[in-house]
């Protein structure tokens, strides 16, 4: 092919996932965000804002607030929310 499409390699995108560094960020981003924002939308919200400059949907509000009110693993669970967002495409590109 004369010409490569714009896109990331499986290595990335298992690095993003898998990464000791990546989790821990995402960990030290949830934590940062922890009570400092009121109730769990507006932590929510603030985090999208850093990540994106941009709020959330309702839908992703309704889809996060729903994963994290079902786990028990609490602070984990916005650990998971952090590093969720870290790996979307929205994140990692420019547009």
């Amino acid at each position: 092919m004369g010409r490569r499409s714009v896109s990331n390699v499986p290595a990335q995108a298992l690095i993003l996932m898998n990464d000791p560094f990546i989790q821990q960020q995402a960990q030290l981003w949830a934590k940062a965000t922890d009570g400092h924002h009121g109730d769990d939308r507006a932590r929510l919200t603030r985090m999208y804002l850093q990540a994106f400059s941009r709020p959330p949907t309702d839908s992703e509000v309704e889809t996060l607030l729903a994963f994290v009110k079902q786990s028990e693993t609490g602070d984990r669970a916005w650990a998971d929310v952090a590093h969720a967002l870290i790996n979307t495409k929205e994140f990692i590109f420019l547009n």
